[in-house]
């Protein structure tokens, strides 16, 4: 069994600007399966709903269920480091597979299969993180990671990747050429403990808010950008580009180059606000995955996922904004441009692209 459904992200276009968006999904909310089974059903049962972020999902369940209990987690240090290589392998296919794809690049089929491989065996605790360290600043960067961290400001970020012989700097020349779109300011998701999320989401754990979340009100981009947020090289970016997808891409790097180092913040949280009661979050490449649950006589009474794909894509969230007052006046740059953004916030469904006339 696996997720099912998609997105259907259709924007209205008068010939000249983008007006509106219309985003609708056919996505199933799993959680509304697990109430009244009980906790080892849903052990089983939610790996085999997600076919996207598996191994997060699957942590995030048994931290919310071990948190209900108000007992540890044994398996939570080998799970986290599932979960940053999980996440690692996302960022990695997307810059090596996909996006080469959209903008008419080399995809980097073999380089990508022996980076999976490595962080496979990484993540079975069979080598250290420093063999693929290595292989990704040799291969990936062009340079040590200190040395790539080191620049900061953003004309020396340009030149690096103009000229540097790495699929990761021309990825990122390619998305520096477009557009930007988007200079006014992006509402990022905190970056929420397990607590945090409980305090900030407390009394709405329901399948409404499971399909539309929001954040005192309003809609939040979740993904690899609130999580760097601070960085002095992303603002450095994001203040010089303007450009959006240039930031979300320049993030998912610097998540990598940050799991790879050692230097990245636990990506795994749980909390217990009452007894029968857990919360989890955790960190996937995609964004802050959420999971609530409630037992009552040691079965499910009440089970909600918040995933990161529900926050990008809320109606009035970060792919409408990026959309709306988009100028363009040939439909098949719209096209592109629209794929552009869906990619940059990477949908963990499938989805199509709708262009309707104003």
């Amino acid at each position: 069994m696996a997720d099912i459904g998609k997105l259907v992200l259709g924007v209205i276009w008068d010939g000249a600007t983008v007006r509106a968006t219309a985003i609708r999904s056919s996505r199933p909310m799993a959680a509304q399966l697990l109430p009244g089974k009980t906790p080892a059903q849903v052990l089983h049962i939610v790996p085999l709903l997600f076919s996207v972020c598996g191994k997060a999902q699957g942590a995030a369940s048994h931290a919310a269920l071990q948190a209900a209990r108000q007992q540890p987690w044994p398996e939570a240090a080998q799970a986290e480091q599932a979960i940053l290589c999980e996440a690692m392998q996302e960022h990695l296919w997307r810059m090596l597979l996909d996006w080469p794809k959209l903008l008419g690049m080399a995809p980097q089929e073999q380089r990508f299969a022996a980076w999976y491989a490595l962080l496979r065996q990484v993540a079975a605790g069979e080598i250290g993180m420093e063999v693929f360290r290595r292989e990704f600043e040799r291969d990936g960067l062009g340079m040590p990671m200190a040395e790539w961290r080191g620049m900061v400001g953003y004309p020396e970020l340009r030149t690096w990747w103009r000229k540097a012989d790495s699929p990761v700097a021309q990825l990122l020349s390619a998305l520096d050429e477009c557009d930007g779109h988007g200079t006014d300011e992006t509402r990022l998701l905190p970056l929420w403990t397990a607590a945090e999320a409980q305090q900030a989401c407390a009394g709405r754990w329901d399948a409404d808010f499971s399909a539309r979340p929001d954040w005192q009100g309003a809609a939040a981009e979740a993904g690899a950008w609130s999580y760097h947020a601070a960085d002095p090289m992303l603002q450095e970016v994001w203040r010089g580009s303007g450009s959006r997808v240039l930031a979300r891409l320049l993030a998912r790097v610097i998540d990598v180059v940050e799991m790879a180092g050692g230097q990245a913040a636990p990506r795994l949280d749980a909390a217990s606000p009452a007894p029968g009661e857990g919360v989890a979050v955790v960190r996937t490449a995609r964004g802050l995955l959420m999971h609530h649950v409630r037992l009552a006589a040691e079965k499910v009474a009440g089970y909600a996922i918040v995933a990161p794909t529900e926050w990008n894509f809320h109606p009035d969230g970060a792919f409408a904004q990026d959309m709306r007052g988009l100028a363009a006046r040939d439909r098949g740059r719209l096209q592109q441009a629209v794929q552009i953004a869906a990619l940059s916030l990477d949908p963990c469904v499938a989805y199509e692209i709708e262009v309707l006339d104003a």
